[in-house]
Formats: structure tokens, sequence, C-alpha cells
């Protein structure tokens, strides 16, 4: 009796969880793909691997038969590289063909500092547009002040249109003088 409720033990025990790790380039942005490995342990090649996210399903791929793991690839914008917990199982057939899951794999967090990316990139464009700003404000004045200076040469009077007064106070025959 001993005999059987030890094989029935063992038989509802569930095999080594997998490992888990973000694969590099590792993303700066939600547009960036994420690579993610999961890795049975020894004497497991060839398992069913699937990917969760928050407890859904992502993904299911499974290693080649001499392979203990796999690679997820999600590629940057869909809904499952937006972050968060990630975790992967897999799968053998185990006696009798049936088949047999591993517990889950410690989560991987994936997180964007897009806030602050945003506040930053936004600050770089104000600081680049008053540089614009001020950068032609000069162009304006330097281009003023040297169409000013061609007004001067242009209105350059010959000195003896600058006489308006005449030397003598009497003018004769002008201003109704007497005879």
């Amino acid at each position: 009796m001993p005999w059987i409720f030890l094989l029935l033990a063992a038989g509802s025990l569930a095999i080594p969880a997998p490992s888990i790790m973000l694969v590099p380039p590792h993303p700066s942005s939600q547009e960036d793909p994420i690579h993610i490995l999961c890795m049975a342990p020894r004497g497991f090649p060839g398992a069913n691997f699937t990917l969760y996210q928050g407890g859904e399903v992502v993904e299911l791929l499974k290693a080649p038969k001499d392979q203990l793991r796999v690679i997820f690839n999600l590629s940057g914008g869909s809904r499952e590289a937006r972050g968060g917990p990630f975790c992967c199982q897999y799968s053998v057939l185990g006696e009798n063909r049936q088949p047999q899951l591993s517990n889950l794999s410690e989560p991987v967090h994936i997180s964007f500092p897009a806030r602050t990316w945003a506040f930053c990139l936004s600050a770089t464009e104000a600081l680049g547009a008053k540089i614009e700003r001020e950068s032609c404000w000069v162009n304006i004045a330097t281009t003023d002040m040297s169409f000013d200076n061609s007004l001067f040469t242009i209105m350059e009077v010959p000195a003896q249109n600058f006489d308006f007064y005449p030397k003598s106070s009497e003018s004769p025959g002008r201003f109704g003088t007497e005879t």
C-alpha cells in the first residue's frame, strides 16, 4: 500500500520550472521589440513552451528536439510589448504519453521610462525652438543694420544743396522791395 501512495504522489508532482530572462538588445521604448528566453532544465529537450503576460497566454513555441530553450520575439508596439510581468511554462510527454506541465517560471518585469523620456524630449525640442528663434532674431537685426547703412549711402546729398538760408537778410528784387 505505501508504494501505491508514493507512485500517485510522484505522478502528481509538477516538473521543475523553466528559467526566464530578457535577451539583449533590451527595449528602451514601447516600439522596440522584446526578446524573452525560456529554458527548461536538463532532461527536457523538445518541450512545448507557453509565454504568459498577466496570466494570459501570449504565444506558444516548440523547441527543436535537441534544444532546451526557445526565444519569444514580441514585436514593438503590440499589446504584449507594452511591458508588464511575463512568465513561461513548458510541457513534455510523460509516462503513458500524458502531458506534464512544469511550474511557472519566476516573473520578468519589463517597464519603459515613457513619461520621463517624453518630458526630456519635449524640453529638448523647446530649447531647440528657443535657440532657433534667437538665431532668427540675431539674423534679422544684422540684416536691418546693413539695410540702414545702405540707406545712408543712397540718400547722400551734395553739400551745395544744404545752403538754405541766404547770406544777407536783404535780397534785391525779390520780396517787394521799393524802388
